[in-house]
């Protein structure tokens, strides 16, 4: 069976619909928001290409959990909205962007939080 990873595309699209993301934000972020821009965009992309893998780690695994402490969680939740919302305008089954956006979000809210290393 194919991963969720695989059923959109791979890496190289979700990579691409991240970078959008952010292009079409940015100029809406203040200068706190965008102190670390790259680093915020990379740990998304390399979240949910994580996520959506066939054989993602386990919810509290180092990995898993470095990522998304990297995170800002308004951001991440925009994202997947945005992420969701081009999969639907690309013609993908309601079902499986809902499955896409229930994984990512299932993996980001089983890991520690606390430590916001990127804005």
């Amino acid at each position: 069976m194919e991963s969720l990873l695989d059923q959109v595309g791979g890496a190289k699209f979700v990579n691409r619909t991240v970078s959008e993301f952010y292009g079409a934000i940015s100029h809406h972020l203040s200068t706190y928001e965008t102190c670390d821009f790259r680093k915020q965009l990379s740990r998304q992309a390399q979240f949910l290409n994580h996520a959506l893998s066939t054989t993602p780690e386990p919810d509290r695994t180092s990995r898993a959990s470095f990522l998304a402490r990297g995170l800002n969680p308004e951001l991440f939740d925009a994202m997947l909205d945005y992420f969701e919302g081009q999969l639907l305008e690309l013609g993908y089954p309601s079902e499986l962007c809902s499955h896409l956006v229930s994984t990512a979000s299932g993996l980001y809210g089983g890991c520690e939080q606390d430590l916001s290393i990127a804005c």
